[in-house]
């Protein structure tokens, strides 16, 4: 299993107040919330969609990474592939 570690980044919008969150090495994933914590649990999931999508367009039959958020990090688990 792999582990890949991936840096946060979080920004205000002096307008509404409201988090926005994303990973730059993942695409730039992103997303957006009220709180710090709302933010973070949304781009968890952003990014649960983008290893799904990632899974099917590679074809191959493989578990599904677990992501764990600690900190100003994003912690990835890729189990290896299965031919």
């Amino acid at each position: 299993m792999d582990l890949k570690k991936y840096k946060i980044v979080y920004e205000t919008d002096k307008e509404t107040g409201q988090i926005s969150t994303s990973i730059p090495k993942l695409n730039h994933i992103s997303s957006f919330g009220n709180t710090y914590e709302e933010a973070t649990k949304m781009l968890k999931g952003a990014t649960e969609c983008y290893w799904e999508k990632a899974r099917i367009i590679k074809k191959h039959q493989i578990l599904k990474p677990k992501t764990i958020i600690e900190g100003a990090y994003l912690k990835v688990l890729i189990p290896s592939f299965i031919n």
